[in-house]
């Protein structure tokens, strides 16, 4: 996998991405990157994975708030005595909570109907939701090092994924803890979410993580151990093609600007006639990330009437 003491420990989520990481570190003291989702056959297969090293275990470190990667930290913590590393700018977001009303008027902005939005809720409610004791937390900002025997990891702020999000590099074999940050058969969704400083605004989530993937491609990476899939044992190629993956997307939500006053919805529903569900606001959060890089490029308009984002070509 690299040339650190690691191994990947692999536990079901419910998502559509599949399984998900966790990398142990065995090297003293012993560390656990990401933990798995709080759901009971994860927790009892990562127990099972982790094995002997249990009683060894004195690091919990976190690489972003999303539920298949930090539902499972207190529980293992509770059995091992761990203390639990959590990216700083994730505990502010997960502190101030998801705010149905931010959410709302974002979500309304783009076109959303208000009845969907009622069921996205009502949806919401019945996913795992992980404990956050918050006063147990350490929080991980930008330039911390986790030092092992023999060598140490850096903490890089890295946010577009989650506004929020941490990678974890050791300086020496060039080895990256990637989170969701790259991964090797699909590109992150550039969620849609409030801002981590201004919850009243949107976060521009795709210029983040392009930015971020810019700033990954100068670490001369040698492998990159992400949150889902295999080792990415060539991480600079695969970092150029995330990149222009999303020009050529750009360019495509461009072009069906043809039509005049169309909404962030209506453009998704135009571009993913087949989507349904939950992958309704991924599809937005598609189309409203990559509407940012065209009214950025200055290839397109963004006006705002009656509480609605609409989008026209310049063209």
């Amino acid at each position: 996998m690299s040339t650190l003491p690691v191994r990947r420990l692999e536990t079901p989520t419910p998502y559509a991405v599949g399984p998900v990481n966790a990398y142990l570190i065995e090297a003293e003291p012993v560390t656990l990157i990401d933990s798995g989702i709080n759901l009971p056959d994860s927790e009892a297969l990562l127990l099972e994975l982790i094995g002997d090293d249990l009683d060894r275990l004195e690091r919990i470190v976190i690489t972003h708030a999303h539920p298949d990667h930090f539902g499972l930290m207190h529980e293992v913590a509770d059995k091992t005595g761990a203390t639990v590393h959590f990216p700083a700018p994730e505990i502010a977001r997960l502190r101030r909570g998801n705010r149905r009303e931010d959410w709302g008027r974002m979500l309304l902005a783009q076109g959303f109907p208000l009845e969907l939005l009622l069921k996205f809720d009502e949806a919401r409610r019945k996913e795992p939701r992980p404990p956050l004791r918050h006063e147990e937390l350490v929080p991980v900002t930008p330039g911390d090092r986790f030092e092992f025997d023999g060598f140490s990891l850096e903490a890089h702020f890295s946010p577009g994924h989650t506004g929020g999000h941490m990678v974890y590099l050791e300086p020496t074999c060039r080895t990256l803890f990637a989170g969701d940050q790259l991964l090797p058969h699909v590109s992150p969704n550039p969620l849609m979410e409030p801002s981590v400083d201004d919850p009243t605004e949107r976060r521009r989530s795709l210029r983040q993580y392009l930015d971020s993937l810019e700033a990954m491609g100068k670490m001369e990476l040698g492998v990159a151990l992400p949150g889902h899939g295999e080792p990415v044992t060539a991480p600079q190629p695969l970092i150029e093609r995330t990149i222009g993956h999303h020009q050529r997307r750009k360019v495509k939500v461009a072009e069906a600007l043809e039509v005049k006053g169309q909404t962030p919805f209506e453009l998704a529903a135009r571009l993913y006639p087949k989507v349904t569900g939950y992958d309704r606001f991924l599809a937005v959060s598609e189309v409203v990330a990559h509407l940012d890089l065209v009214v950025e490029d200055g290839d397109g308009v963004m006006t705002e009437a009656d509480g609605l984002e609409r989008y026209e070509s310049r063209r």
